[in-house]
C-alpha cells in the first residue's frame, strides 16, 4: 500500500485553489489566540447531523437506520465528475456493504467535512492527526469541491470512517454473543458469528454501536484485497438523472416561489446609476419588484421566469459607461508592451540561460504562442434559490463550496450562520465557475427584498456568457537552444496574462489575496516541466485589467500545456528527432512520466503511422500524468477529421475506472472545444459573444473516438476531473504540423481557417 505522509509540514503556504473554501478567515487569529489550538482540535470533530435522516450516526459520514438503510454524508458537490459514487466506494470497501445499498446526501458546511487537501496539497487523515494548518482549515471550515482534490482528500478519512464503523458494529455483536470480536466478520451489511453463522443486520446493532469508542484504529485493507475500490461500480446518480428526478438548481420549485433575473451593467466594471423606466416595468404583468442591488446589477422579481426575463430585457438603465474603450485590440497592445518589459516575477532561474543562448553551436529557436479569453459556458446557467424569513435563511444551490455559500448568505442577508441551512443540488456544470460568489450574493440580496417568499435568482444565457469569470487571455514567448545531440542547452519562457488566483481572491476574500507575482497558477505547466534541461528560466508579466478572470477547468495548465508541449515539438523537429523519442530521452529520471509516454505511444501504434497524422503531448496536472496522442485524417488543405484520441493516465491508486474514463473523455472534449472554437472577444467594454451560436461547442459529428488506459500504480491518488484537458490542444496542433508542415501557435483553430468535420 502507498504509505501515509511521513513528513508533513505544520505550516503550508496557500495553494492555487485555496480561495474556494475561504470564509471568515479574519477571525482565525482571534480564535487561535483566545480559544487555543486544543479548542480547535476538539471543535473540528463536531457536526450537527442536519439533513442526514433518521438513524444512528456512526460518525460524521455514516448513519444507519433500524431497517438497515445506510446514509452517507458526501460533502463534495456532484457536478458530473462522479463523487457521489467514487467517495461512497471508499466507505463501502471498509464497511463491507454494496455501494448500491447506500443513500447519499450533501451535509451542511461543518468542520469534519473540510477539504484540507485543496489548501495544503497533503493527503489528510483526521483519524490519526491533523497538522496545525489542517486543523485551522477544518475549524473555519473549508468545505469545497475543486482542483481535482475530492478523492485525494477523502482517501484516508472515508476509508477509516467505514472501518471504524465496521469495528464498532462487530464489537456490539460480539458482546451480544459473548464471543471474541475475532470470531465475527462483517459481510454485506451484516455481522456474522463465524462459529455458528448467526447474524445481525447493521441496523439491529447501530444504536449501541454509535456509543462504542474505537481506541485503536483498524488496519485498512491492502490494495490486493480491494473488492470495491478500483472496480467499475455503476454510478449512484444514473437512475435519477435518467428518470428526471435528479434535482439541479434550476429544478427547485417551492410553494409561492418568485423568480429574479439579473441585469448587469453593459460595460465591464460599470455602474448602474438608475432605472429610467421603473414605472413601466412595474406595470408589466407579473412583475413584483425592481431594484439595484448593492452588488451592482439591476434585479427584476416576477411570478415566472419568462415575465422576469422579459422585464429585465426591457429595462432602460442609466449607467456611468466606464471602460468603454476596452477591446480585444487594446488588450493585445498591453500584452505586447509587457512582453518587452521586465517580468514581474522570475519564477525559475537555473544556470546561465543568456550565456547558453549566446554560445556557439546548436540551434536557436524562438516562438510566440497566444490564447484568448474563454468562458465556462456551463450547461446550466448560474442560479440560486433563497428564502429569508424571521431571522432564518434557507438556500437551494448548486455550488462548489457550501462553506462559501454560508458566508456569502450571512453577508447578503444579515442572518446568523447558525440559522442558515444549505441544500446542495446537482450542478449542471461547474468547471470552476460555480465556486464564484456573484450569483449567491445576488440571490441573497433578492430574497432579502421579499421576506417570507422563496426567490429563485438566475442568469439568462446572455447574462451568463457576458458576465463570466473568464480564463485569461495569455501570450508566451518561448526560446530554446538545442545542441547537435538533441539536448536542451537552454530554455526560456516569458508569459503575460492576468493573475487568476489574485483576481479570484479579491472577489471572495481580499484580505487573503496573494499578490500577482506569487500566483502559482500563472506558469503552472511550464515551471514544473520535468524534461531534462541544462539551463532554464521561467518568468512572467502581470496584465492589469478590469476583466474578471477565474479558475477554468485545469486553470494555468490549460494554456501553459499548449505553449510548452507545442514548443517541445518544435525543439524535437529542429533536432531532427521523432517527437516521442525526443521527449523520452529527457525523462530518464522520471520513470512514471516515461511509462505514461511509452504507454500512449504503444496505444496509438506510434512507430507504424501508416499514413496517419499523429501528434503527442505529455502533461502532469493535479497529481496525475496524462499522455495523449491525436490521430488526424486530412481531407482538404485545412480540413480535417479527428478520428481518434489516445489517452494514457497515471493517477496513482484509482477508485472507479469507468468514472476515470468518462472524466478523461469529458476533459478531452472540453479542451477540444476550446482549441477548435473557443474565444471571448471584447468591444466597447463588453463581451461580443452572447449565446452558443457565437460560442460554438464540439458536436457529435466532430467528436473523436477517445480511448483511455489507466496505469496500475500503487501511489497516493491524483486528481482526475481536470488532467484530461491540457494535453489535447498541443497533441492536436502537433498532429496538424505533421500533416501540413504548418505550426499552429494561436487558438482557436477555426479563426485561422481550419475546419473539422
Amino acid at each position: 500500500m502507498a504509505k501515509d505522509n511521513k513528513e508533513r509540514s505544520t505550516l503550508k503556504k496557500w495553494s492555487r485553489r485555496a480561495f474556494i473554501g475561504v470564509g471568515g478567515l479574519a477571525g482565525v487569529g482571534l480564535v487561535a489566540g483566545v480559544g487555543g489550538y486544543m479548542y480547535m482540535k476538539s471543535a473540528v470533530r463536531k457536526y450537527s447531523g442536519y439533513g442526514l435522516g433518521d438513524g444512528n450516526t456512526m460518525n460524521a459520514w455514516i448513519t444507519i437506520a433500524p431497517d438497515n438503510s445506510i446514509t452517507l454524508a458526501i460533502p463534495r458537490a456532484e457536478m458530473g465528475q462522479g463523487v457521489y459514487t467514487s467517495l461512497p466506494q471508499l466507505v463501502a470497501e471498509e464497511l463491507e456493504v454494496e455501494v448500491a445499498a447506500l443513500k447519499v446526501v450533501h451535509p451542511q458546511p461543518e468542520s469534519p467535512y473540510s477539504n484540507t487537501f485543496i489548501l495544503t496539497q497533503e493527503v489528510p487523515n483526521i483519524y490519526k492527526s491533523y497538522t496545525v494548518m489542517e486543523t485551522m482549515y477544518s475549524f473555519l471550515p473549508i468545505v469545497a469541491t475543486g482542483g481535482s482534490t475530492s478523492v485525494a482528500d477523502a482517501w484516508y478519512n472515508l476509508r477509516y470512517a467505514g472501518a471504524t464503523a465496521r469495528e464498532a458494529l462487530i464489537q456490539v455483536a460480539a458482546n451480544r454473543w459473548n464471543v471474541d470480536p475475532q470470531n465475527c466478520r462483517a459481510e454485506n451489511g451484516h455481522v456474522i458469528n463465524t462459529g455458528n453463522q448467526e447474524r445481525f443486520t447493521y441496523g439491529e446493532l447501530a444504536e449501541d454501536a454509535a456509543t462504542i469508542e474505537i481506541k485503536e484504529l483498524p488496519k485498512l485493507k491492502d490494495r490486493k484485497d480491494f473488492k470495491v475500490i478500483g472496480k467499475p461500480v455503476q454510478r449512484l446518480d444514473v437512475v435519477e438523472k435518467i428518470d428526471g428526478s435528479a434535482e439541479f438548481g434550476l429544478d427547485v420549485r417551492l410553494d409561492g416561489m418568485l423568480y429574479a433575473v439579473v441585469k448587469h451593467p453593459s460595460t465591464i466594471g460599470g455602474k448602474i446609476l438608475s432605472i429610467r423606466n421603473e414605472d413601466r416595468i412595474m406595470g408589466m404583468r407579473g412583475v413584483k419588484k425592481i431594484f439595484i442591488s448593492e452588488y451592482g446589477p439591476a434585479i427584476v422579481i416576477a411570478d415566472n421566469t419568462w415575465r422576469a426575463s422579459m422585464a429585465a430585457k426591457a429595462l432602460d438603465l442609466e449607467e456611468d459607461g466606464v471602460n468603454k474603450e476596452l477591446s480585444t485590440t487594446t488588450i493585445q497592445t498591453k500584452i505586447e508592451q509587457l512582453l518587452n518589459e521586465d517580468p514581474i516575477e522570475v519564477r525559475i532561474d537555473e544556470g546561465d540561460v543568456d550565456a547558453a543562448m549566446s554560445a556557439d553551436g546548436g540551434t536557436l529557436l524562438e516562438a510566440r504562442y497566444d490564447v484568448p479569453y474563454l468562458a465556462h459556458a456551463t450547461m446550466e446557467p448560474m442560479n440560486c434559490t433563497v428564502l429569508v424569513d424571521e431571522g432564518r435563511c434557507e438556500c437551494w444551490v448548486g455550488h462548489q463550496a457550501s462553506s462559501v455559500v454560508h458566508n456569502l448568505l450571512r453577508e447578503a442577508t444579515g442572518v446568523k450562520k447558525k440559522n442558515i441551512h444549505i441544500h446542495t443540488t446537482y450542478l449542471g456544470g461547474g468547471f470552476g465557475r460555480r465556486a464564484e460568489p456573484d450569483f449567491v450574493r445576488f440571490a441573497g440580496s433578492a430574497a432579502k427584498e421579499m421576506p417570507g417568499v422563496p426567490v429563485q435568482t438566475f442568469f439568462t444565457r446572455e447574462e451568463d456568457m457576458q458576465n463570466d469569470m473568464y480564463r485569461p487571455m495569455a501570450s508566451c514567448v518561448l526560446k530554446a537552444k538545442v545542441n547537435p545531440a538533441g539536448e536542451l542547452e537552454a530554455f526560456d519562457s516569458m508569459s503575460v496574462l492576468q493573475s487568476t488566483a489574485h483576481n479570484s481572491l479579491m472577489r471572495i476574500m481580499p484580505s487573503m489575496a496573494t499578490p500577482p507575482e506569487k500566483d502559482e497558477t500563472t506558469v503552472e505547466g511550464i515551471e514544473d516541466m520535468v524534461y531534462s534541461m541544462k539551463n532554464r528560466r521561467v518568468s512572467f508579466g502581470n496584465l492589469e485589467l478590469p476583466i474578471q478572470v477565474g479558475f477554468w477547468r485545469s486553470v494555468g495548465f490549460s494554456q501553459n500545456g499548449f505553449f510548452a508541449e507545442s514548443f517541445m515539438d518544435e525543439c524535437a523537429h529542429s533536432a531532427g528527432v521523432d517527437p516521442y523519442l525526443f521527449r523520452k530521452s529527457k525523462l530518464k529520471d522520471h520513470p512514471r512520466f516515461e511509462a505514461v509516454l511509452d504507454k500512449v505511444a504503444e496505444m496509438s501504434n506510434w512507430s507504424d503511422k501508416g499514413g496517419r497524422h499523429l501528434g503527442i503531448a505529455l502533461i502532469k496536472s493535479f497529481g496525475s500524468i496524462v499522455g495523449e496522442v491525436a490521430e488526424l485524417r486530412q481531407i482538404g488543405e485545412k480540413e480535417f477529421k479527428l478520428d481518434k484520441v489516445y489517452c494514457a493516465v497515471d493517477c496513482g491508486n484509482y477508485v472507479n475506472p469507468d468514472i476515470i474514463e468518462a472524466q478523461i473523455q469529458g476533459g478531452v472534449v472540453f479542451g477540444l472545444t476550446a482549441a477548435l472554437y473557443g474565444e471571448i472577444t471584447w468591444a466597447n467594454g463588453a463581451v461580443q459573444q452572447m449565446n452558443f451560436p457565437q460560442y460554438e461547442m464540439v458536436r457529435m459529428n466532430v467528436c473523436p473516438e477517445i480511448e483511455v488506459e489507466i496505469m496500475e500504480v500503487d501511489e497516493l491518488p491524483g486528481g482526475i476531473g481536470e488532467p484530461g484537458t491540457p494535453p489535447i490542444a498541443p497533441a492536436l496542433t502537433n498532429a496538424i504540423f505533421t500533416a501540413t508542415g504548418q505550426r499552429v501557435r494561436s487558438l482557436p483553430l477555426v479563426k485561422y481557417g481550419y475546419k473539422f468535420v
